[in-house]
């Protein structure tokens, strides 16, 4: 009787909507229904409606900043999920599937930011068709095999490990049970073992897929570009993979927090749990403080004179504003207080753990725009130095493609159960 009390609990959204999910979901379509404008508009027009430049200006804007952004958030949520069942870390159970659906939805907004991008939608099934042809020698190539083959892997391992409570829920509910009848496929409760060492190799596979994507892949678009000062050189690997870690486990901390309160599963989700997650998220960051650091003193020790013009804009030129904000506010003060509470445990609290994995998260889409846009505004050929300010058409898409993600995202909390109801 406990434990069908419990995943009554633990299915609330599923059994009852409140009016603030429809106020929430009519100001996300909202702004869906803006950016599809704004994309219509970039469709009809072209890419002249957006800042992006060439020669003199950047060619590459926020749209590729977002790509990086989303694709490396895919990744610490999966890792969490798979590292609770490859070292058994059954505490962080609750949010393994916060992190899962994280994943894919974070994938699926880093493909449409590409396709957003190239301006020709069409186009990207060029990509596909000549993939086989361009595997080895084009770096955009990898990525697309690699984000593929972890998308894939990603909605596998979900489906798995979802079916257990597909089936405990199939009969609470009418239309949405034959739903999750459909996606059983043959399951049988005596399965369950083969599933679980089924998912436990596919977490194995996941995890070497995100230190190759996040840790290879993505970095070497820039890190094996030796014609732009500040993208080119070793350290870009383990940089994005701290970021990478550091971005998802901070937005499992932002929707963990949050679920927790929205729908009182305190009793079901420890809060120690987020103290833990912020004090690795504070040492990731403190990581990622020192690679910035360390990038710096690169670029301005007899270093090329290119290197030290992009340095300057970061440190000194038009970007500093942004670049001191993120290191500072984004970076450095939100770390040493999550590192602290490991100190001092007093100063826990999950609601200023989530407000400073929120600081983290928004210095980390800012960072990324640092990344990608001063080193295109200093060409090595004789031209002017260039400038770039987003234009409407491109804010708009950006506040489109995140309104999509938390709507997709609402939507599966609203369909299938959000955290593991385990046995019945």
């Amino acid at each position: 009787m406990q434990e069908r009390d419990r995943h009554q609990r633990l299915l609330q959204p599923l059994l009852s909507t409140d009016r603030s999910f429809y106020l929430l979901s009519g100001a996300l379509l909202v702004l869906i229904g803006w950016f599809v404008f704004a994309w219509l508009t970039q469709l009809r027009n072209g890419l002249g409606v957006t800042a992006m430049r060439t020669p003199v200006g950047a060619a590459w804007g926020i749209y590729i900043a977002n790509f990086i952004f989303f694709a490396c958030m895919a990744h610490g949520g999966m890792a969490i999920s798979a590292a609770v069942r490859l070292l058994k870390l059954k505490r962080f159970l609750p949010v393994a599937r916060m992190g899962e659906v994280l994943t894919i939805v974070a994938l699926m907004m880093a493909g449409l930011s590409i396709l957003i991008d190239l301006g020709r939608p069409d186009r990207a099934f060029n990509v596909i068709w000549y993939l086989p042809q361009r595997i080895g020698t084009s770096p955009l190539s990898w990525d697309v095999t690699v984000i593929l083959l972890y998308l894939s892997l990603s909605a596998a391992y979900l489906w798995l490990t979802m079916r257990r409570d597909l089936m405990l829920s199939a009969d609470r509910f009418a239309r949405r049970g034959l739903l999750y009848r459909a996606l059983l496929i043959g399951y049988r409760p005596e399965d369950q073992g083969k599933i679980e060492r089924t998912a436990w190799w596919l977490s194995i596979a996941i995890l070497i897929l995100i230190v190759m994507l996040s840790g290879g892949v993505i970095p070497w678009i820039f890190g094996l570009v030796p014609s732009r000062p500040g993208w080119f050189g070793a350290m870009a690997g383990p940089y994005f993979l701290t970021a990478a870690m550091a971005t998802s486990i901070a937005a499992v901390i932002i929707i963990g927090t949050t679920l927790r309160r929205l729908f009182r599963w305190q009793e079901y989700i420890n809060a120690g749990l987020f103290k833990e997650l912020g004090v690795v998220l504070g040492v990731l960051t403190h990581l990622y403080i020192y690679l910035t650091v360390a990038e710096q003193f690169t670029m301005r020790y007899a270093s090329p004179h290119a290197e030290l013009l992009v340095s300057e804009m970061l440190l000194q030129g038009e970007f500093a504003p942004i670049y001191w904000a993120v290191l500072i506010g984004g970076f450095a003060l939100p770390a040493v207080w999550l590192v602290a509470q490991a100190i001092y445990p007093r100063l826990f609290r999950p609601g200023v753990t989530a407000l400073l994995a929120a600081a983290i998260l928004i210095a980390f889409w800012l960072k990324r725009f640092l990344i990608v846009i001063p080193s295109l505004l200093r060409p090595l050929l004789p031209f002017p130095s260039g400038s770039y300010t987003p234009s409407w058409v491109e804010w708009s898409v950006i506040a489109g493609v995140f309104a999509l993600a938390a709507l997709l995202y609402l939507l599966f909390i609203k369909v299938f159960p959000m955290v593991e109801l385990g046995e019945e």
